[in-house]
This record gives C-alpha cells, structure tokens and sequence, in this order.
C-alpha cells in the first residue's frame, strides 16, 4: 500500500522520485475497487482483491530497492530499510489508530469496549491479522461487529512482510557472500521462487480447508509479495511497445474481473487471487508504452495519479468513517451520508499526507539522521496509542466489577417479578417498578457473559474418554437415587440452557447426562458454519446413539438447537426430515424426546440500545423491543416432533415463547434481566428463572414423574 524512497539514508533533501505512472495507476484501481466494496458491497462484490494488488505491488518495489541496495553495497542495513519503512508507514496508521481510539471513547457503547480496544491493540502492535484469524475460527468470536480498525489486518500482513523479507534476502546473500554479484542474485532469486512456490501451495490448501482463517493468516499471502519480488527481478518494460499496450490493457482486464465476478462466497485467497496478482504483474512488467491506445493516458490523468498517491491515506481513513458514523447518528447509513464520508475520507488523505506522511517521512525531522531517532519516535506514537486503549480499558473493567456486584445483590435479593416471572402467563400482570430501569447484568462484559453460557465451567461430574464426545457432564442427583434419568444433547443452545437443567434436576431428584458441540444440531443435515469443524461435527453426531444406548437407565432425550432464518421452504423441511432421521437413530431405550423450542434472537444493535437506553433511564426493555416477526424463526425440530405427535405420542415440545414475546414484539430485558448474552444465547442469570416454568411444561406434558 506503499512507495518505496529511493532516497539514501541520512540525506537531507530527497532527490525528485521518478514515479512510474502504472504502479500509481494500480494504487487507484486497488484502493477504489476495496473503498466501494466497503462503501456499496453490491456495486463491486470482489473489491476485496485491490488488497492483493497493494501487496504485488509492495512485493515488486520493496525487493527492487533491497536488490539494488545489494548490487551497489553489497549488503543490506536491516536498521535503515526498517528505519524507512517506520517513517512511511506508522506516521499516519498511528494517527488514525489514536483517532480511533478516542472516538471508541467517545461515542462507542461500552459493550464493544473490549473487542474494539482489542483490536486498537493488536493493530498498533501489527498482529490484527492473527487477531482476526483467531475469530474467525472461534464460535463465540465468530459474530463479533465490525470494529473500525479491523481493516489493519492488511497493514499488519505488510508490516510482517518488511520485518522479514530483508532478512530473507540479506541470508539469501550471505549464502554465497563470497560470490559473485551475478551469484548472489540467483541465490536471491531462488530463495524468492522457493519461498513464492511455498505460500501459493500452502495457501490453496488452507483455503480449501478452512478459508475463514486462511483469508487473514500471513502464510497464505506471502506468495503474493514473492510473486512481486520475483518479477522485480526480471527484465520489466522490455518487450515491443505494442505487445506491452496489450498486456498492460490485458492486465487491467484481469483486475477488473476478479472485482466484478468474484464475491464472499469465493474461496479466497488460494487459486482464485492469482487473477488479480496476475493482472498486477502484468500491468507492472508492461510499464508505461507510449502508444495512443496504450492505457498510459488515462494512468497519467493528474486525478489518478492524485489518487494513487494518497491511495494509502485513502485506506487508513475512509474505514473508521464507515464504521463509527453510525455510533454518531444513531442510524444506519444512506447514500448521501456515504457520499459525504467519501468526500471526508479524501479530504483527511489529502491533510494526513500533507502534513503527516510527507515531513515525517523525507523532512529533516526524522530523515537526517540516523535510524534510532525514527525508532524513537515510534515507540512514542506506539505507547501514545497503547496507553489510550490501556486507560480505557481500566475504566471498562471498574464498570464490570460494579456490574458483576450489583447483579449478584440483584439475584440474592428475592425481588418480585424478577426475569420470567415478570412474563408469566399464569401471573399477570406482574410489575415491580425497582426493575422498571434495571438491567443486570448490563451489557458491558458479553464476552464473558457469552463464555459462560457457551463454555460453562460448573459441572458438578464431568466425564471424559467417550470416542468423539469429549465433553459430558453429569449434574442433579447421583445415578443410584435418581428418580428419572435424562440427556440433554444438542448445539450450543442445549449448553445455554445448562443453568436452569441443574436447578430443575436438583429440585426434582433428577439425574442428567449433557453433551454439545458449539455449532453442530443434532440433525441428520450438516451444513458448514464458521469456526465449526464439519468432519467432528458428523462424527459427535454418530456416535451419540451409542452413547446412549450404554447408559441403560436413561430413557428421555431432550434435545436444543439454534435455530436460524432459512433461506427456503426447500431448506426448512430438510432440516424436518433431518431431525425426524436422526431421532430413528437412537436406540430404543429412548422412550421419551422433549424438543425445548429456540428462543427469540437478538438485533446485532441490541445491546447498544440498552446501552444507551440505560444511560437515559429509559426501560430498556421496552425501548428496545424488537417485531415478533423479525426475530422468531421457523423452528424445524419442533416442526418434526409435532409430525411424530400423530403417531408417536412420546415426542413432545416445550414452548417458553410467551416468556418473551407478546403478540407483537419481542424483548430484550425482562424483569429486570438481561436476556441474551449475545445474539441469541441467553445469560445464565435469565435462564435460571426460567426453572420453574420449564417445570410446569414438563409437568403438562407428562412425560416425567414429579
């Protein structure tokens, strides 16, 4: 996303830079084809790939400059390249990293305090990539907002890249250090095809088994700054001035393409970026033939070589204006208000270039002298930016310690009307007005709420060492006295419910055996979703009738699963079928199966409706409410028991929906307790109020003795 100074280190004033017109061409293409995808996704569905194009580009400029500084000096200063690119690059990613910090402050709800200061951190410290890939794979991160730097995830791929790739060259060149000039290049270029040859084969591998994370991982991009490199050190611009005009048109061509066609269902990056990195490559090697009909026309319009060189800026910017815009106004963004925060972007380009970018890259500031003073400087910027996340985070983790008190006060105080009970059918109305602006827990810790609720830590026997369930849990009373013995199996929103089971198992003399698997119904259907591990989901799913049939006392199944809009009729009673196929797997000590019915989802703005509803002292769960419609799907393995109804009458479902909904809407906190924890598992807190009326279904159902 960078130039390269030609300029030697330590000079004063910087000699005039022969800027070549395709490369700034290229650096417009990039940047228009990502801001428009970002801005308007349907216009450009690929947009993503002008980051491949910056990283080509890196790729062929910074191994050109490294090649000739070996050809002219025979060696490589590590501290004055990095010095270099310190000064180009961290100037303005710091500013905008400190602006995005302060606005998170500012106008950002406390409930993405953490994930956005995070990853304020992980892209000042240049790792947002790993960061990114990590969440990608993680069920309970796979959900997270968009943050407004997450877009640092290329600056930190690149910035891994100028770490490393001197390196690579300077024991490329020391291999053969006695040598020839001639010697020590091939040795360079071998190193390049090698390593090039690697990240592409590796990268279509990851990409095919896991495209999540291998979109954001540094190995899957390095061939992309080989293949750059590699053509830096071939003959570039030599062919006849017609067939360059053709290629370079061919070339811009392919860019094009892959934008257009290309989309999120693309795996990526794997063999689908060798389009654009060739189109790239070859607009490159072409360079610039003077023809009339040659593309160097337009390259050399001053709007586009204007654009190319705040193309950077550009990047930095017009992300955060996207992302925070909407905390400002309160509202989701129309085209006008895009169309002002494009004018916005360029104009902040345009300043942070200026009087940012440009003196402290070449002014006599930093560029007169020697590398420590850069490093100096970055280590300030740094732990100016850091220092702001560290305080913000200190205030968010006293808000949660208050929190976390004022919700367990609130749980052991008895209070009327608390959670679900303030929606009972049977005891209405029920209203306390202490709850009426209450909302315990509040939103500020829902990485922790969602932890607790997907990966809860109590569980009185745990069992290990069955062959594909890993994890099951034995709770309520022992085995030996139990009246009645249960399993409850299912995604993770048969784990969110494990509060109020324990309490029900205890109360009732139960015995349960409970096993899930984050993302992964127990449904004949798999189909593959984010961070899931589809091989481990079918193989938990198999071996769950024989697990059950070794435990021969157990004879009722209650089964919980997540259940998602659906994108067809054609779908939604596959997954009934589905159900209905897997429930005839299980062995015939299975007498009974209760379907616990999903709950209603959240709103991606919920939480920050509460935030701010509960900053005006309003009832955040009235104000917050969503349409009934909007957020109650189609619930496929209540659809297959009411079809087994008709012939088998011990297959039945416990519908909690009135615990929620009215005839309109659906709500957030009730009774004072906050629902979800995230989009669509409940808090632990609010399930365990739940007991009781679980309960009185069962009870109505008769399909356990009381």
């Amino acid at each position: 996303m960078t130039d390269e100074s030609e300029r030697p280190q330590g000079a004063t004033q910087p000699k005039k830079r022969l800027l070549r017109p395709e490369i700034q061409a290229l650096r417009a293409i990039a940047v228009a084809t990502v801001v428009i995808f970002h801005y308007w996704p349907d216009l450009i569905t690929g947009g993503y790939i002008g980051v491949d194009v910056f990283f080509a580009i890196s790729g062929f400029l910074i191994t050109g400059h490294l090649v000739r500084e070996v050809d002219n000096s025979g060696r490589v200063s590590l501290p004055g390249f990095w010095a270099r690119r310190a000064r180009r690059i961290l100037p303005a990613a710091l500013l905008v990293l400190l602006f995005c910090a302060v606005a998170t402050f500012l106008i950002v709800p406390l409930n993405l305090w953490d994930q956005f200061f995070r990853e304020i951190q992980a892209s000042t410290l240049y790792i947002e990539n790993w960061s990114l890939a990590s969440q990608a794979v993680d069920y309970l991160g796979s959900e997270n907002r968009p943050s407004p730097v997450q877009h640092y995830w290329s600056l930190s791929v690149e910035e891994q890249f100028y770490i490393v790739w001197p390196v690579l060259i300077l024991i490329a060149m020391l291999v053969v250090r006695k040598g020839s000039a001639l010697l020590r290049r091939r040795s360079i270029t071998a190193m390049l095809l090698l390593l090039t040859a690697a990240s592409l084969a590796y990268s279509i591998v990851h990409t095919a088994n896991d495209p999540a994370a291998a979109f954001f991982v540094t190995p899957t991009r390095v061939w992309e700054f080989g293949a750059g490199g590699v053509l830096a050190l071939l003959s570039v611009g030599s062919g006849r001035p017609a067939l360059r005009a053709a290629v370079s048109w061919l070339g811009i061509a392919m860019i094009l393409v892959a934008a257009f066609s290309y989309s999120s269902g693309t795996p990526f990056p794997g063999v689908a970026a060798v389009l654009p990195i060739a189109g790239t490559l070859a607009v490159i090697w072409a360079g610039s033939p003077d023809l009339w009909w040659s593309p160097l026309h337009w390259m050399r319009l001053r709007g586009t070589q204007w654009v190319g060189d705040i193309s950077y800026s550009i990047y930095l910017w017009h992300w955060p204006l996207l992302i925070l815009t909407p905390f400002l106004l309160l509202t989701q963004l129309g085209t006008p208000v895009k169309l002002g925060l494009l004018a916005l972007t360029v104009l902040l380009a345009a300043l942070s270039k200026r009087f940012v970018e440009d003196p402290l890259r070449s002014g006599p500031l930093l560029a007169s002298h020697r590398p420590r003073r850069s490093f100096g400087y970055v280590l300030v910027g740094t732990g100016t930016v850091l220092l702001v996340t560290f305080a913000a985070m200190a205030v968010l983790s006293d808000r949660k310690s208050s929190d976390s008190l004022a919700t367990a006060q609130l749980l052991a105080s008895g209070e009327r009307c608390l959670g679900a009970a303030a929606r009972d059918p049977e005891n209405q109305p029920c209203v306390n007005p202490k709850l009426r602006l209450t909302v315990a827990p509040s939103p500020l810790d829902l990485n922790k709420l969602a932890t607790e609720t997907l990966r809860p830590k109590s569980c009185p026997r745990p069992i290990r060492g069955y062959p594909n369930i890993d994890r099951i849990c034995d709770f309520g009373v022992p085995s030996g006295r139990a009246k009645e013995h249960l399993a409850i199996v299912g995604d993770s929103h048969s784990g969110h419910w494990r509060k109020a089971l324990m309490e029900a198992a205890n109360q009732r003399g139960w015995n349960v055996l409970a096993t899930s698997l984050l993302g992964c119904p127990f449904n004949a259907v798999t189909r593959p979703r984010p961070g899931i591990d589809t091989n481990n989901c079918i193989a938990w799913k198999k071996a769950i009738p024989g697990w059950l049939a070794k435990q021969p006392k157990l004879d009722t199944l209650i089964v919980a699963q997540l259940s998602q809009p659906f994108r067809s009729k054609s779908q939604f009673e596959a997954d009934v079928a589905g159900y209905q196929k897997i429930w005839r797997t299980l062995p015939r000590s299975i007498k009974k199966i209760i379907v616990l019915r999903d709950n209603p989802r959240a709103g991606k703005e919920t939480n920050d409706c509460i935030e701010r509803a509960i900053n005006d002292r309003r009832p955040a769960g009235e104000v917050c409410a969503l349409p009934r419609k909007r957020v109650l799907d189609g619930y496929p393995d209540a659809a297959a028991a009411a079809a087994r109804r008709l012939k088998d009458r011990n297959v039945g479902v416990v519908d909690l929906t009135p615990f929620f909904c009215d005839a309109k809407l659906c709500y957030p906190v009730i009774g004072g307790l906050l629902v979800l924890s995230d989009l669509s598992h409940y808090t632990p807190s609010f399930n365990g109020t739940l007991t009781p009326y679980l309960l009185r279904e069962i009870d109505r159902g008769g399909w356990l003795r009381r």
